[in-house]
């Protein structure tokens, strides 16, 4: 196989540990028909994968995915003493994952660390990208974009070009550009993302225009962003809640109550379930502006009373760039499910950015 095949194979292969087998087979070349079949395999028996470590990683994403969170972190767990570097990287990484959409932000940096340095064991540059990824999207969940953008640059540099990643991560370089004030360079970073190859990432750069929009009271992207939305609600099957939430407060800068109101309700309608935390902030806007009152706020979803146990353990320095600083102790971390929500529209704003970017 040529440099090409052998990427888009290890691609294909990275996607179907995590759970996404199908998406998986779209990426496995046709002259590795054997790694074809595993894949496909995979993906009729995701609950059924071998005992072991091996197969409590399959089981473990597929149950993140599913956002069964419990579930998830005792399978990952099970996997991480596994004698199989990118086993054992996985599965940090999972956990990382589990902690960071559960708001311990602190202990998922630690583990996407870990899963950085175990990856980097057998220099699969493909996993080490992932790791630094969710590392990236950690330390900007947890308030340190300066850190977050060195990861996402790691991330980009390691990724070949036309990966299908290199969207979504130029996205999220442009978020962290936005939360230090560089909003040229995060205009230029949403630009160039929304058209790159792979991942369907416009929705996503388009729904940072619009909050790039709010934040420096440019009415032109906030038109554009709206207009974005408006046409990929009616010609692409694909979550844009997201898109919609920020273009609402880009046009409550606007002071358009009826275009604010509007698109806050079709984010609200649009949104999955299992985002929990952004489905009881969506509440929280309601309540704040008077459109419904707070006896009447139900919990969107269900969600399980669960806490990771606390990585000190595991805490150790390392002296590679890739793994960047350790957190100070004043990051959060103690989980979405405890935060005492704002009551003014300007805080509750800023709360945001723990599990939106």
């Amino acid at each position: 196989m040529n440099e090409e095949s052998v990427l888009r194979a290890l691609t294909g292969l990275r996607l179907s540990v995590a759970g996404r087998s199908e998406e998986a087979l779209g990426w496995i070349p046709r002259e590795t028909p054997g790694l074809r079949a595993f894949v496909a395999q995979m993906a009729k028996i995701v609950e059924e994968a071998p005992p072991g470590p091996l197969g409590d990683v399959v089981r473990g994403w597929g149950a993140y995915y599913r956002a069964e969170y419990a579930n998830a972190y005792r399978l990952f767990c099970a996997a991480g003493p596994s004698d199989v570097p990118w086993v054992r990287a996985s599965s940090f990484l999972g956990i990382g994952k589990v902690c960071t959409d559960l708001g311990f932000l602190a202990r998922a940096a630690l583990w996407c660390q870990q899963a950085s340095a175990a990856a980097r064991e057998f220099e699969h540059d493909d996993l080490v990208a992932a790791a630094q990824g969710a590392h990236g999207e950690a330390l900007l969940r947890a308030g340190c974009p300066r850190l977050a953008l060195e990861a996402f640059t790691l991330d980009l540099g390691l990724l070949a070009a036309g990966d299908r990643f290199r969207g979504r991560v130029s996205c999220y370089q442009a978020h962290a550009y936005r939360r230090l004030g560089a909003y040229s360079a995060a205009k230029l970073g949403y630009r160039v993302s929304a058209h790159l190859p792979g991942e369907d990432t416009a929705p996503y750069a388009y729904a940072g225009l619009a909050s790039l929009g709010a934040d420096t009271c440019d009415k032109g992207l906030v038109e554009e962003a709206s207009g974005f939305a408006k046409h990929l609600q009616q010609t692409v099957a694909v979550h844009v809640s997201l898109a919609w939430i920020y273009v609402a407060r880009a046009w409550q800068e606007r002071h358009d109550r009826e275009a604010f109101a509007s698109w806050l309700h079709k984010a609200r309608l649009a949104l999955p379930r299992e985002h929990v935390f952004e489905h009881r902030w969506l509440a929280q806007w309601l309540i704040i502006s008077g459109q419904q009152p707070a006896e009447k706020v139900q919990a969107a979803a269900f969600i399980e009373d669960f806490v990771p146990s606390s990585p000190e353990a595991n805490r150790f320095l390392l002296d590679s760039v890739f793994d960047g600083e350790i957190l100070s102790g004043d990051v959060f971390d103690t989980g979405f499910r405890s935060l005492k929500w704002a009551t003014n529209q300007d805080e509750l704003w800023e709360q945001r950015l723990l599990f939106m970017h």
